[in-house]
């Protein structure tokens, strides 16, 4: 039997849903693995033992699996993204296709379910349309940047498991070159200036986070800088010399937020250059939809699979004109949106007010007069009988947490003739989808897995519901 601090050479099967590998010992006991892939013969030591399995550290590779490549970021298996950066882009496919699987299976108990291969990709290295960087005095210190001497401030990313530490980033391959440029104007804009990081151990200091948003279908581009106070004079002097340095940056904003809790938003938000949003175009054949996007407003990360993810709920949910259809965690309306042509009415159900707003602003905007949206507690609007009888369909597309079982036993009671369900946690969908079908009044039609987060271990998932 295995001890803590052990070493093995092991062999690694597969992958977990979280990236790590998985091997077993000639016992049959499992063990879990950091930054090992399938096909890895590892020698790995053991750091914690449970009753079922044990978690281990990656001491060295013996024999590498061909499906190792060279990751092109100096910073991976440092920074908090783009775990599987090394892995053969097809295996990752497979690898989401499985998750997929297990989650169905082993938490859903769904059996002789038929899950396609995960639809891929175009752009596996900058596909990203909002980048969040954080401001911190406290660097963490790598190979990378040993040649420069630590000091108290530091723009990137976060490194796992130690929240306050940020390791300075100068090319992440997720969003732009463009965006790159941005960020390191930033970072040099402000330390060369000896403006300080705000810390919540003393609650004091200015620069808090830095967020780039940037449409792939427009032209516009969003700098939010998320400072503790304003400063008039430096934000002017810092858009100014900003929009001198990159001409594509159309809008700029100061969101000003004095909580202590490190949250990228702000309570008030000054406009400094440019109209304070950008807007997004998602396409369905010829037809185009536009999207008001604010600071705050959520949207998906990858526009361009994010028109694959609704096409496919499109095609699933086979949509016609007479069909009056409940949207709920409908966010800035952009599903809804998608789909009001095809359909009679959408009524989008949000809890958050400023999703509402901008859902509203969206549907204005594309002319979309048989679409409403309504702020409320999803529950308490699933137990108003009286308004689920108006609907035909379906969607949900809840946060990663899933829905709380109240919400799924209501589910499971109704007769939508198709549901639709989208989510980027197959686990709690599968969870989810497992209530709602234990009156027999539902059963799943088909399932489509998303890469809508290449390198890393997320994958989006679409299940379509019929009643039985």
């Amino acid at each position: 039997m295995v001890k803590k601090g052990e070493e093995l050479s092991v062999d690694i099967l597969s992958l977990n849903s979280e990236g790590k590998g998985i091997s077993k010992t000639d016992e049959g006991f499992v063990v879990f693995s950091e930054k090992t892939l399938p096909g890895d013969r590892a020698i790995v030591r053991i750091l914690r033992k449970k009753p079922n399995y044990a978690e281990a550290v990656l001491q060295k590779i013996e024999i590498p699996s061909v499906y190792r490549t060279d990751p092109p970021c100096l910073h991976f298996g440092v920074c908090g993204g783009c775990k599987i950066q090394n892995y053969d882009y097809g295996q990752q496919l497979k690898f989401k296709r499985n998750v997929v699987k297990d989650a169905f299976e082993r938490i859903g108990k769904f059996e002789g379910i038929k899950i396609p291969d995960t639809v891929s990709s175009e752009r596996t290295f900058y596909y990203r349309n909002k980048m969040e960087f954080s401001f911190s005095d406290d660097e963490w210190m790598t190979e990378v940047n040993s040649g420069i001497e630590k000091g108290n401030f530091a723009l990137g990313l976060h490194v796992p498991k130690f929240h306050s530490k940020i390791l300075r980033i100068d090319r992440c391959f997720l969003q732009s070159e463009l965006s790159n440029g941005i960020l390191n104007f930033t970072g040099n804009f402000f330390k060369s200036r000896n403006i300080p990081v705000y810390s919540t151990r003393t609650n004091s200091g200015f620069l808090r986070f830095l967020i780039i948003r940037q449409s792939f279908n427009t032209e516009d581009l969003m700098v939010n800088l998320i400072t503790y106070d304003y400063d008039e004079r430096l934000m002017q002097e810092y858009t100014s010399s900003l929009i001198s340095e990159f001409q594509s940056v159309t809008t700029v904003i100061n969101s000003v937020s004095e909580k202590k809790a490190q949250v990228a938003t702000g309570e008030k938000e000054i406009v400094l250059y440019g109209s304070g949003y950008i807007t997004e175009i998602l396409k369905r054949g010829i037809k185009n939809f536009s999207f008001r996007i604010s600071p705050q407003s959520f949207f998906q990360t990858n526009t361009l699979q994010a028109e694959k993810l609704f096409n496919i709920v499109t095609e699933f949910a086979d949509f016609g004109n007479e069909d009056n259809v409940l949207d709920l965690y409908c966010g800035t309306g952009s599903i809804s949106l998608f789909i009001s042509d095809l359909v009679n009415t959408v009524t989008g159900a949000e809890l958050i007010q400023d999703s509402v707003i901008d859902a509203v602003r969206n549907a204005e905007l594309n002319r979309a007069d048989n679409c409403r949206f309504i702020c409320t507690d999803i529950r308490d609007f699933l137990l108003n009988k009286s308004e689920n009888d108006n609907y035909d369909k379906l969607i949900l597309d809840p946060p990663r947490a899933g829905l709380h079982p109240e919400i799924c036993r209501i589910l499971s009671e109704t007769k939508f003739t198709k549901m639709l369900y989208v989510s980027c946690n197959p686990h709690t969908q599968a969870r989810d989808l497992q209530i709602i079908c234990s009156r027999d009044n539902y059963k799943i039609d088909r399932i489509q897995p998303v890469d809508m987060f290449p390198h890393t271990y997320h994958v989006e998932n679409v299940v379509s519901l019929s009643v039985k």
